[in-house]
């Protein structure tokens, strides 16, 4: 009797062992296999030195990017200052448009203004639209011409599979992109832009009254995380691009399509900490080409461009075609300031407050001098017209329909004399 116990409990004993490691086991595969089982699930890891895919699940199935978006609107507004055509210190017109942005935003008001230094800090850690749409209107007139800029750009840095249709990534139907597309651009904004790449660390970000915590994470979990951004529509899930160091080793990182935020970073730090052992420690990085290259091998022999130098030298060729035609034409639109028609239609005299090379500047002095000035320019249409001279095309901003000289003179003294500012009465 006591032998037949003692068997029959060995018997359980093992059992229950196995039942144990069966269901330990079944919980690992569960958590490496749960990410993979849901239909949005996208991830790609790429080593940062050698551009080697390590790791890809669907890399290359179309996804919604979400404010991964803002990735790219980062992208063109750091290639905007690094060229010199902006500084952190110019201010941006806020438009009803920008203002009228769903959340996540940061509250801006229609007719206000806010400093580039303030728009990167928005939206590296608030991901605010109403700073995105601020961006595209300033940048490009409207957020349509914008999102097509953005298409461009990333067609010329080999996102193939991506389009844009807006600056902020809010629901459209129309937007998509892939893992792959959004490694490729989380590796060129970190090695074209490594001065202001830096922002991406940013963990807090504080604007009038308020701070704002970064939405990522794993700057505050994950050792060596340079960034880069989070995001989420219902539509797309909840989306990370990541870049890490660790030593030697770089490891850029795409996940898409998460069911949460905790598992979606517990999804990053797994294949982060799977692909570590594996990326190379290297001191010299192979070159930005070949790193693009491997990145995606069937896109290897066709041509990448790295700057924005060519699309920028078409725009002027066009532009130089048009002016042999018309040699000035008036902008249709105008960040708020209403729809223009050509200026011949005005009779009187004009005031010009400036000529610009960078359209969106002369916009923002025709707002700032509109609100500063209401009184004396009330009635008088402000309206960009554009002029080459050397290869160069600038904007003159001017206020239009002055009755005669003297009532121009006056309203230029007033601007001179009172509000500091330099005008010219021109004829018409």
């Amino acid at each position: 009797m006591s032998c037949r116990y003692f068997v029959n409990s060995m018997i359980a004993n093992a059992l229950g062992k196995t039942i144990t490691a069966l269901l330990a086991l079944s919980f690992i595969v569960g958590l490496s296999t749960s990410a993979s089982a849901n239909a949005k699930y996208a991830a790609i890891v790429i080593d940062g030195n050698t551009g080697k895919v390590l790791h890809s699940y669907k890399p290359d199935a179309a996804r919604f990017p979400a404010s991964l978006t803002k990735i790219m609107t980062l992208y063109i507004l750091f290639d905007y200052l690094k060229k010199g055509r902006l500084t952190k210190n110019t201010k941006f017109y806020v438009t009803p448009h920008a203002a009228s942005q769903p959340p996540s935003k940061l509250g801006l008001k229609a007719g206000s203004h806010i400093k580039i230094k303030n728009i990167i800090g928005a939206l590296v850690t608030k991901s605010a639209n109403d700073v995105a749409a601020t961006v595209a209107e300033n940048i490009a007139g409207s957020e349509a011409k914008f999102a097509r800029m953005m298409t461009r750009k990333a067609r010329s840095i080999g996102m193939y599979s991506t389009t844009f249709k807006n600056a902020s990534g809010l629901p459209n139907r129309h937007q998509k992109t892939t893992a792959r597309d959004m490694a490729k651009l989380s590796m060129r904004i970190m090695n074209d832009f490594p001065q202001y790449a830096k922002s991406f660390k940013t963990r807090r970000f504080k604007y009038g009254r308020r701070a704002y915590r970064n939405h990522n994470g794993l700057l505050y979990s994950y050792k060596g995380t340079e960034g880069i951004k989070t995001g989420y529509t219902r539509a797309s899930g909840f989306n990370l691009t990541s870049s890490v160091k660790r030593g030697n080793k770089h490891l850029i990182a795409v996940v898409m399509g998460g069911k949460s935020s905790r598992s979606r970073n517990a999804e990053m730090r797994r294949l982060l900490n799977k692909n570590f052992p594996r990326a190379t420690a290297s001191k010299r990085k192979k070159p930005l080409s070949q790193r693009m290259a491997l990145m995606d091998p069937k896109r290897a022999s066709q041509s990448i461009r790295y700057t924005a130098a060519t699309t920028l030298s078409n725009w002027k060729n066009k532009q130089a075609k048009k002016h042999a035609v018309q040699k000035t034409r008036v902008a249709s639109k105008s960040y708020g300031l209403g729809k223009y028609t050509s200026r011949h239609s005005d009779s009187g005299y004009d005031i010009q407050i400036g000529a610009y090379p960078d359209r969106s500047i002369a916009v923002g002095r025709l707002s700032q001098t509109k609100s500063k000035a209401k009184s004396i320019l009330d009635g008088h249409r402000p309206y960009i017209m554009q002029y080459e001279k050397n290869g160069t095309n600038y904007h003159r901003a001017r206020f239009a329909n002055f009755g005669s000289r003297t009532s121009a003179s006056i309203a230029c003294n007033h601007l001179k004399n009172k509000l500091n500012m330099k005008c010219i009465v021109m004829l018409p």
